[in-house]
């Protein structure tokens, strides 16, 4: 039976890191974003399912756990994005690793291009390209179904201009060799001083898969996420703030990499669509009119038919210190290297309404005996 003994709390947005959301382009940029990609990655592709009568595939507890994503089949109803923001004119000398050329320029000519027979084109204007614009979304959704990776960067003609995110390439390709990301994290946490190889072959194997560990993906991981892998740790290397939204037909989340522009850290965030069965769907309404908070419509997707009990679930992981540079800069002992190197730092079911800064917290990995519950194959409600 499963267990539906629940603990949900109340937490709160810090307000100066609400406000910095609101007042800092690439925050909002970043933002905007993620509420865009939560509806297009997660609810989007539940309702495609349901539409076919198919089960949606769920994400079990144990799948959310640090270090314990699988290989999957994919799942080709699911909708899926790759895209890199940076808070900075993309750097000349990382050119050769995310493909910007003149051909993938976001213009009209160059989508017309990849996709003559685009209707919505015709409403296309340059300036739709600027984050702030009503239309972006507009044309961020008119790429993201045909596209492989976007890039959205600072476009300031300097740096004493005022900020201004600008999608400026589609189609991008990120290319760097396994080989250099392996070296440069061994030495970066201490496992190594120099070279890939100076601790074997066996020892090479078992930092490609923590590589992805890392990032809290499945240590094979392929395509989008090793795109999105490589994308962060380059940003990562040359202390630039950016965050990488990816998401896959495989794992079935939104994961979000952020990097800052003072140190070599990455942030691993994970969004989740989560069904809630019956009873623990009972004490979050209950626990809602015991805080005065409105579940069923700033929480519950699909609040005209919230019986589904359907929420989006955030999960915030930290790297253990296994996972984290040497306070002293010694090398590290090579069995450390086996220990998990994630962590959970925070698990809330967060609103579906933008302007709402509470989120309640949810211990969703640890719940027992989810047995990947499937969607019903009824009606669908917006909202």
């Amino acid at each position: 039976m499963p267990n539906h003994k629940n603990t949900f709390t109340l937490l709160h947005t810090d307000p100066e890191e609400r406000q910095r959301v609101l007042d800092d382009p690439y925050w909002n940029s970043r933002e905007k974003l993620l509420q865009l990609l939560i509806h297009y990655t997660l609810i989007e592709s539940y309702r495609k399912f349901v539409q076919k009568r198919m089960p949606y595939p769920f994400v079990t507890p144990t799948m959310a756990r640090p270090g314990a994503a699988t290989a999957t089949k994919e799942h080709t109803l699911h909708n899926t994005c790759l895209i890199t923001l940076v808070d900075a004119p993309l750097p000349s000398k990382l050119r050769k690793h995310f493909r910007c050329r003149e051909g993938n320029r976001v213009t009209r000519d160059n989508i017309a291009d990849v996709a003559p027979d685009l209707t919505c084109l015709e409403n296309y204007d340059d300036s739709h390209k600027d984050t702030s614009h009503e239309s972006f979304p507009a044309l961020l959704r008119m790429l993201l179904p045909l596209d492989y990776s976007l890039l959205i960067q600072n476009a300031a003609s300097s740096e004493q201009a005022e900020k201004k995110m600008e999608l400026s390439n589609f189609h991008m390709r990120i290319e760097r060799l396994t080989d250099n990301a392996l070296r440069h994290m061994g030495i970066h946490l201490n496992y190594l001083e120099r070279s890939l190889l100076e601790k074997g072959d066996s020892f090479v194997e078992t930092l490609e898969k923590k590589l992805f560990e890392y990032y809290n993906f499945y240590h094979n991981a392929g395509g989008r996420r090793a795109a999105a892998v490589h994308a962060a740790q380059l940003l990562m290397r040359e202390k630039l703030a950016g965050t990488i939204l990816v998401g896959s037909q495989q794992d079935r989340r939104l994961t979000l990499l952020t990097t800052n522009g003072k140190n070599q850290q990455t942030r691993v965030e994970q969004f989740f669509l989560v069904k809630l069965e019956n009873g623990s769907l009972s004490e979050l309404i209950a626990f809602g009119k015991q805080k005065k908070i409105d579940v069923k419509n700033h929480f519950i997707i699909n609040p005209g038919n919230h019986h589904e009990g359907l929420v989006i679930l955030r999960i915030e992981y930290q790297h253990t210190e296994s996972g984290q540079p040497s306070a002293d800069a010694k090398p590290k002992k090579m069995e450390t290297i086996h220990e998990k190197w994630l962590r959970i730092k925070e698990e809330a079911i967060i609103p579906i309404v933008p302007d709402n800064a509470m989120r309640i917290g949810y211990s969703f990995s640890e719940q027992q005996g989810e047995n990947n519950p499937q969607a019903e194959c009824g009606s669908i409600v917006d909202g």
